[in-house]
């Protein structure tokens, strides 16, 4: 998850995916987990790849970080959506003005 900088390492400037809190049972009988009550937990990103949903469990030191990519990610993405909507109102409307007759 972390990309090398001329000697330190640091989070990528995008992530695609979600932080989320995943809690499970890890399947031990005598484990506190086996009631369903009190799950473990802990901090992963989700990401789909494939129609597939994956996990990457996160360092508590890296939570942040990696949130901040995953929004950024997601404003990235809104700003692009919004161009492309743009641009499709734009040319729909040319297009039906070059269809309307020219009032002869």
């Amino acid at each position: 998850m972390r990309i090398e900088k001329k000697g330190k390492t640091s989070t990528p400037r995008m992530v695609r995916g979600s932080v989320v809190l995943h809690r499970r049972k890890c399947g031990k009988a005598n484990c506190r987990c086996a009631g369903g009550v009190d799950l473990h937990e802990s901090t992963v990103l989700s990401y789909s790849e494939g129609g597939k949903t994956h996990f990457v469990m996160l360092p508590a030191g890296e939570v942040a970080a990696v949130r901040a990519a995953t929004r950024r990610y997601q404003q990235a993405k809104a700003r692009v959506e919004d161009e492309a909507n743009a641009g499709l109102e734009a040319l729909i409307a040319r297009v039906a003005a070059a269809r309307r007759p020219t009032g002869r």
